[in-house]
């Protein structure tokens, strides 16, 4: 069996993982990223190509990531003819604020205030967000009086939220259909270009992110974003049957209370600060690349990969 996936975001955990649970790998590179990738043993086998879309006739297992819909395309990915770890259907569900808002609402999750451009108060400090994944490109801050000004020359769907004045966390969790349970790996912090106007906070710079860190939570915090994560597993299985399979994030703002942001509905590239709290379920840390690949282990040898692939 082979694991496959594309040179970006999160591969290199998932090559880690395969090789560690004893699988074989194959990487879609383009040629650019081929020198960096090409000097990694974990790559058994290497296919050098500047169409990505070549990775939906895979013949292995296929463990798609952040990059996958840019890349792709929903459409495109729902009807390819490889096996994908995961619900194929679960990946649209993080592409637009209304799929985002009705599976948020269902599971009763705490979400932050969207409002329209004319609620905007001057004085008060607003976050646009662009629809989509996007690694926070895009994104910024605006007072109410400059609001009007800035989303005028916006192309793509976004939302005004309220800011809200508290850190920001992004919470990974795995739900495994072979052991029945959802697991809580760990929690991130982004690393944003803004961050520097911490420094010098003379110019509005970009959210665009650059990189994350893992973050230990207050314990009395972890049963509440574990019961999230159980809302969210339990709202999905009705919405889009079966399921969640495998990893997703649910992503907060967080000022003494937890208002959700958004979601990512596969492996988050927050998964790649190593994280312990998965140490509570396989008695070390275990990367998420590792961990999707234990489950596809696991459903092997118990003759029940159809309940993992879609």
């Amino acid at each position: 069996m082979i694991i496959s996936t594309i040179a970006s975001h999160s591969s290199l955990q998932i090559l880690m993982g395969a090789k560690r649970e004893g699988f074989r790998t194959r990487l879609y590179v383009k040629p650019s990223r081929k020198a960096f990738y090409s000097s990694i043993p974990l790559v058994d086998e290497i296919v050098v190509t500047e169409n990505m879309r070549e990775v939906l006739g895979d013949d292995g297992i296929v463990v798609p990531h952040g990059s996958f819909v840019a890349y792709l395309g929903i459409e495109a990915i729902e009807k390819a003819k490889a096996k994908f770890f995961g619900n194929k259907r679960f990946l649209k569900w993080e592409t637009s604020f209304e799929l985002q808002d009705r599976v948020l609402k269902k599971a009763g999750i705490p979400m932050v205030e969207v409002i329209e451009p004319e609620e905007a108060k001057p004085d008060e400090l607003y976050f646009v967000r662009l629809e989509g994944p996007r690694g926070g490109s895009g994104h910024f801050l605006a007072y109410g009086y400059e609001l009007q000004e800035k989303i005028k020359g916006l192309s793509e769907p976004y939302r005004i939220e309220r800011f809200t004045d508290g850190v920001y966390l992004y919470v990974h969790f795995f739900y495994s259909p072979i052991l029945n349970r959802l697991e809580l790996f760990g929690v991130d912090e982004r690393l944003v270009i803004a961050d520097a106007n911490k420094r010098r906070p003379f110019k509005t710079l970009p959210y665009t992110i650059a990189g994350n860190k893992a973050v230990a939570l207050r314990e009395s915090l972890i049963p509440v974003l574990y019961d999230y994560g159980l809302a969210f597993v339990k709202a999905m299985e009705e919405l889009e049957p079966p399921g969640i399979i495998g990893p997703f994030a649910l992503h907060f703002a967080y000022d003494g209370e937890f208002r959700c942001i958004g979601f990512a509905s596969r492996i988050d590239g927050g998964s790649n600060a190593k994280h312990w709290y998965s140490a509570l379920y396989w008695e070390r840390p275990m990367l998420m690349g590792e961990r999707i690949a234990r489950e596809i282990k696991l459903a092997l040898e118990e003759d029940r990969l159809k309940e993992v692939v879609t």
